[in-house]
């Protein structure tokens, strides 16, 4: 993981930032998706889930729209906003489990066609200005999104085996300290002169 790290700087600064951001959303969706594996088991009947799988792949069909219409500021922007949504959606996890499970498959859906929109509008970003960078950006994506769901499967399976409450919280914690780094970085984009709404 630290040797995939260290590439980070080889890249430009979007880039690199980029892969830091992938690299957390890794570790903390590993500290998410078991838990609302184990929820939807529990409180959902199988083709209610396999409704909610249908809608979020068609949910993909909404890239061309969201990336003609969005600047990559405004993606970002709108991607912290579903943090913050999950923030508080796993916080109802301790009064009510079901409309927690029910909330997070709906905002789900959300967030499948902004970030694979904010994903396209990445990489059409990263090969109009650094085409000769693809090739090794993505083999650096992968390996630290693997290493860092690693990590994030590892800590979970412990914290569950003690309780998925713990687990929840662990999440919580987690997305909430992600989600002021998203904030700290708020502007990022907007200093990038080839990037506009």
């Amino acid at each position: 993981m630290l040797r995939s790290i260290k590439r980070f700087k080889e890249f430009d600064k979007v880039t690199e930032f980029r892969l830091w951001n992938s690299l957390f959303v890794a570790f903390g969706m590993e500290l998410l998706v078991p838990i609302i594996i184990s929820l939807k088991g529990l409180y959902m009947a199988t083709w209610i889930i396999s409704a909610f799988m249908i809608a979020n792949t068609l949910a993909v069909k909404a890239n061309n729209y969201i990336v003609n219409k969005y600047s990559l500021d405004s993606m970002y922007k709108m991607g912290i906003f579903i943090h913050l949504g999950f923030i508080l959606i796993s916080s109802i996890y301790f009064f009510n489990p079901v409309i927690m499970i029910w909330l997070d498959s709906t905002l789900a859906i959300i967030e499948t066609a902004l970030f694979s929109s904010y994903s396209i509008a990445l990489n059409n970003y990263l090969t109009d200005n650094y085409p000769n960078d693809m090739k090794d950006f993505q083999i650096v994506r992968n390996s630290s999104w693997a290493d860092s769901s690693m990590l994030g499967a590892l800590l979970i399976t412990g914290l569950t085996a003690i309780s998925l409450g713990v687990g929840v919280i662990s999440f919580i914690v987690y997305n909430t300290i992600f989600s002021l780094w998203l904030m700290k970085n708020w502007n990022f984009y907007k200093d990038i002169e080839y990037i506009k709404e």
